[in-house]
This record gives structure tokens, sequence and C-alpha cells, in this order.
């Protein structure tokens, strides 16, 4: 069958294939489409040399990360990003795109063109994170762009329930072209999970972005719990370093998938915690909790995007307030005073996801929406 080119570039990487590309995740998505019978290639889209250090030039900045959002938010990059894809011959029937940072239906005006989100600028406009320093000129700019071309879509793909209700609401796409298709875990699927011992009170911790993620109000948090609690256990996983942490708090510091060593530590991680916790301040998806949930590990999440499509309260883990240290070590006491409970959400937690959350599973989605593109053009030339 082969109908789908997928594309990838912008801010999200270059290479399809590289471990690092879409957060990790570009690799097990094509990987999924490929065993669907539905990949015929996958693109890496960038600028020349060239192009890319004048436009990195005019939008320099002292501070790296305002640098690389004026610069992947630039018109005149985005406008390069499509050009550059209207020299490559499209060699299927459909193009799907990752993210908004150019517009394939440009490129190839002729065929079917989706697009697939795990965030929009829209969600992460309401956010304190990442947008200080950017010009309100510059951020109109590129809502504008986002929204022309969710609207040149044929369908807008999301991992989303939460997500495909603000390119409804926000983007103004009409409802019947917005799919919640779902999102996978950058993991082995098929890999056995041991059964686990609950009755060890250690709760794991996975975020480079330590601040956005939670991680200060989680340390904050916890010094309570341990209170109550003397032998807790907190194991942080992400961040690069960190500076002087509770005692019970136990650093890692980053563990690659792409290291053996550095992988067989983060399994062991897996076996031995018995809650995932990840208070973030804004998560537009979040793989780390549904790999925990594989693991058989509940979780306790804040209650807002996507994390309330992944958490049922009580039945695979919690559910708190953003910003509350108070509804956190409540949650985290409850969960750790009851092992037999943790046993049961874990089962339930490991169920949920390989139910819903798998690249598999996300490529049977998005046949079912090209089936569907299909036979909507069968009936508009009837």
């Amino acid at each position: 069958m082969q109908d789908i080119t997928v594309v990838v570039g912008g801010s999200i990487g270059a290479d399809p294939y590289n471990p690092h590309t879409w957060s990790g995740s570009s690799r097990g998505f094509l990987d999924a489409l490929k065993a669907k019978g539905l990949l015929k290639e996958a693109i890496g889209l960038r600028l020349d040399f060239t192009r890319y250090a004048t436009l990195a030039a005019r939008n320099f900045k002292l501070n790296r990360n305002l640098w690389r959002r004026y610069l992947f938010q630039d018109p005149a990059y985005r406008g390069g990003l499509t050009a550059a894809l209207g020299r490559i011959p499209l060699k299927s029937r459909f193009s799907l795109q990752l993210g908004h940072w150019y517009s394939a239906k440009e490129a190839w005006p002729d065929h079917p063109c989706l697009s697939y989100h795990d965030g929009n600028l829209a969600v992460s406009l309401t956010s304190e994170f990442g947008w200080e320093g950017v010009s309100q000129k510059r951020i109109d700019e590129a809502f504008a762009f986002e929204k022309k071309t969710a609207n040149q879509m044929d369908a807008v793909l999301t991992m989303s329930e939460y997500l495909r209700r603000s390119f409804i609401d926000d983007y103004h796409v009409p409802a019947e072209r917005v799919y919640n298709v779902g999102g996978g875990m950058n993991i082995d699927i098929t890999e056995t999970v041991a059964e686990k011992d609950y009755n060890s009170p250690r709760m794991l911790f996975i975020g480079v972005d330590f601040e956005r993620k939670g991680g200060k109000l989680l340390l904050e948090a916890f010094k309570i719990v341990r209170k109550s609690v003397p032998s807790a256990e907190l194991h942080v996983v992400g961040p690069a370093a960190l500076g002087p942490l509770p005692q019970g708090v136990v650093f890692h510091g980053r563990l690659s998938k792409s290291n053996a060593s550095e992988k067989a530590r983060l399994e062991d991680l897996f076996r031995q915690c018995s809650v995932f916790v990840l208070p973030s301040l804004y998560e537009p998806f979040g793989i780390a909790p549904l790999e925990a949930m594989f693991h058989r590990i509940p979780c306790i999440l804040t209650n807002d995007w996507a994390f309330q499509e992944f958490v049922v309260p009580g039945y695979n883990g919690e559910l708190v307030a953003k910003g509350s240290v108070d509804e956190l070590v409540e949650a985290m006491k409850k969960l750790l005073s009851a092992p037999s409970s943790l046993s049961r959400m874990g089962d339930n937690a490991r169920k949920h996801v390989l139910e819903r959350y798998t690249w598999p599973v996300v490529a049977d989605r998005i046949a079912e929406v090209i089936s569907s593109l299909d036979l909507g053009r069968s009936r508009s030339t009837l």
C-alpha cells in the first residue's frame, strides 16, 4: 500500500531515524507505519547552510533559548522550509508532516496532506514557560502561520482529545477534519515486565526540564512526606545537574536509552519504584508517565492537559491540582501507604497504555483516517 510520505524538520530534528528527533518518538512512529504497510518514505527537511546562517544571524539573541524561539517562529524560516519541501518530489499519495513548521499542502498542493501533533502554539501560550522575552509581533506571526497551515490540512491528527479541542476552538479547524489518534511510548512493547513488589516506598521522577515538570514543587512535597514515611525515597532522572537535595532523594542525572548501561539503570528503576510522580506546571503530552505505566507503576500527575486522559483516579493513579503542594503530599502518602492498591493500579496502568498508547495502535488509527479520506473523495466524485 505505502500511501504516506512522512516529513520531519523545523525544530524537532531533521534526521527521521535519529533517536533524539521529535523527543525520541520519530523512529517508533515510523517503524509502526512501516509495519502497517503505510510508509513510503521518511524525509528530513532543513534549510541550506547559507540560508540558515543568514536567518540565524538576523534573529540572534544572547539567550540561546530565546534565539531558538525567534529563529524557528520567523515567517522567513518557515516559508524557506516550505519552499525547500516543494523542491522534493512526492512519491506517495499522502504526505504527513510532524508539526506546523512548514506547509506540505503548499509544497504539494495536488496531494492530500495530514499533520500530526503532540502540542501547538495555542496551548503552549497558556504556560508561563518558554515565551519570556518573545515579542507579541513574533508570537502573532507564528500563530497566524499555524492557523493557516492547520486549515490547509486535509486532516489534523492529535495525540490527545485535549489538543483536538484546541485545534477546533483556537484555530477554527472544522471538527470533522481533526482526529485524536493518540501517541505512543518509546520502548519495546513486546518486552516482558516482571511482577513488582510494591512494599518499598520508592518514587520515580523523569524529566529533563526540572522546573517546568514540577521538580521544585515535588522536592518541597517530598520533604513533608518523609516526615510521615521516613524510609521513602525519591529517584530523579533527567536533569544534567541539580543543587543540594533533601535527604532521601537519589539523583541519577540523564539516562539515555541509546546507551546500554544507562538503559539498564533506567530499567532497574522501573522495576524497583512503586509510584511515578510528575507534577508538571505545563506538559503538551508526556511520554514518561506512559512508560512508567507500561512497567506497572501507578502515576501521580497534574490534573490538566493530556494527563487527564492518562490517569483515572483510583484506577491507575491519582491526579492533583497544578501547583498544589498539599494535594501532592496527600496523593503520595495515600499511594505509599497502600501496597495492595498499588499492585491493582499497576496492573490497570499497564493494561491502559497497551490498549491506547502504543505506536501500532496509532498506526491503525491513522490507517482508518486515510480510509475515511479516500472514501470521502470517492463519494465526492459520484
